[in-house]
């Protein structure tokens, strides 16, 4: 067993045999508690017959276990007043839970249950189709959920990345049991899992109970995913049945272990990332272009994207592009003020640190942390780094991410709309 223990921190970690970590921050001042079991487990590593088996995992194991029906899961975890749920994302699927410090040890037992007996019946199989086939089908009534997923596919073209997560309703209706079972056991090894835990709570205790409780199988995971080689830059318009337009633009941005991402993030404030930013600004203060506009930055293991989204009018969807240029280029021509530098910083910090104030968000955090870089980075630390970034790395992150011609572009608009042929023949003129 390998065991560490930062100094004035109260931050600990432990590997047990079979490579499962646990890592814990202590929060003496909360009578609460949040543990997740994370796993380095989602849709980017699914075969092209498994589309969307990891979020159909996630659901399944909540039918019951040999020790408990469904109902009894959320039953005994609500019945002390706690909360119980997970999701799947490209990376990562994640079964957490909060509750009171109390009954840590009952949300532990809950947890590992899910996932070490799991019923797995064909009967629950047939009816999670059904329900996630309603999820799907509401996922597509919400465009400005489903344009990410319409940019992702412009992005990353045929790379496992482009997958939704939640699969198609084909994909998900050809899953069966002996491929749920299957995924189970090779892709939630010992080696790929995470128990992340936050709280008032003692870290040898979390330990010893896990070494109890979860047995895992003691495999090599699923091979890394490949950094995807990109398609060239371009737009994609998806006509849908919907009133409005939906823009996303972006670009690959940085992993989750380069520094740089830190200036990614005072870039993606400065430009739309709250109320007083520059798009926010322009594109509905000034002009009244939309209700809905900012910037982000996502990062993963091996790669990240960083972008904008507008949700506007159809008859407005041209001007959006040409003040998104002007904006953009206003940027790398004249530079960024060392005062808007300044506030982006602080922005940034204050929405960290009131962001982290729960148990779950340093939950998520910790386990994040762990997955990408293998090792814990205190909030001073990184408030440190934010504060070290400098205007100029800040510009040389700018001329890289706002190139007007290295630009990815997905458009929703409704279906019918004569827009087409107009965006269209845009794409020509700036070579999007």
């Amino acid at each position: 067993m390998e065991e560490e223990a930062m100094a004035k921190s109260h931050y600990q970690r432990t590997v047990l045999p079979g490579g499962l970590r646990v890592v814990s921050e202590k929060m003496p001042n909360v009578r609460s508690a949040c543990v997740g079991i994370c796993v380095n487990a989602g849709s980017i590593f699914e075969t092209e017959d498994q589309g969307g088996i990891s979020h159909m995992l996630e659901h399944m194991v909540f039918k019951g276990t040999s020790h408990r029906t469904g109902l009894q899961i959320v039953q005994e975890i609500e019945g002390v007043g706690g909360h119980i749920n997970a999701f799947t994302a490209k990376e990562m699927t994640c079964f957490h839970a909060q509750m009171l410090d109390q009954h840590l040890d009952l949300a532990l037992d809950i947890l590992c249950d899910l996932l070490i007996s799991p019923t797995l019946s064909e009967d629950d199989l047939e009816k999670e189709k059904l329900v996630i086939t309603e999820e799907i089908r509401h996922y597509e009534d919400a465009p400005d959920e489903l344009i990410f997923d319409y940019f992702a596919q412009a992005l990353y073209g045929d790379h496992p990345l482009a997958k939704p997560i939640l699969g198609t309703v084909e994909s998900v209706w050809s899953l069966t049991l002996d491929q749920l079972t299957r995924y189970l056991l090779e892709n939630y090894p010992l080696s790929r899992t995470i128990v992340a835990a936050t709280g008032n709570l003692d870290h040898d205790h979390l330990v010893e109970e896990i070494s109890r409780r979860l047995k895992l199988a003691d495999l090599p995971g699923p091979p890394e995913a490949s950094i995807p080689d990109l398609p060239a830059p371009h737009q994609e318009i998806y006509p849908r049945q919907v009133q409005g337009a939906h823009i996303c633009r972006g670009l690959p941005g940085v992993n989750y272990a380069d520094k740089r991402k830190f200036a990614g993030f005072i870039l993606s404030n400065i430009l739309g990332g709250g109320m007083s930013s520059r798009l926010f600004q322009r594109i509905r203060e000034t002009e009244a272009l939309a209700y809905t506009v900012y910037s982000f930055l996502d990062s993963m293991r091996h790669n990240g994207v960083f972008g904008v989204y507008v949700g506007t009018d159809p008859d407005k969807v041209e001007r959006v592009f040409q003040v998104l240029d002007e904006e953009f280029l206003g940027i790398l021509e004249e530079g960024l003020p060392n005062e808007e530098i300044t506030r982006a910083k602080e922005q940034l910090k204050g929405n960290l640190m009131l962001g982290l104030e729960g148990t779950s968000a340093r939950m998520f955090r910790l386990a994040k942390l762990e997955m990408y870089l293998g090792k814990f980075v205190s909030l001073d630390e990184t408030l440190g780094l934010i504060d070290a970034v400098t205007p100029e790395e800040v510009m040389v992150l700018a001329h890289e991410f706002l190139d007007l011609d290295k630009q990815y572009t997905a458009v929703i608009i409704p279906k019918g709309d004569d827009m087409v042929s107009k965006t269209r023949s845009r794409k020509k003129k700036t070579a999007i």
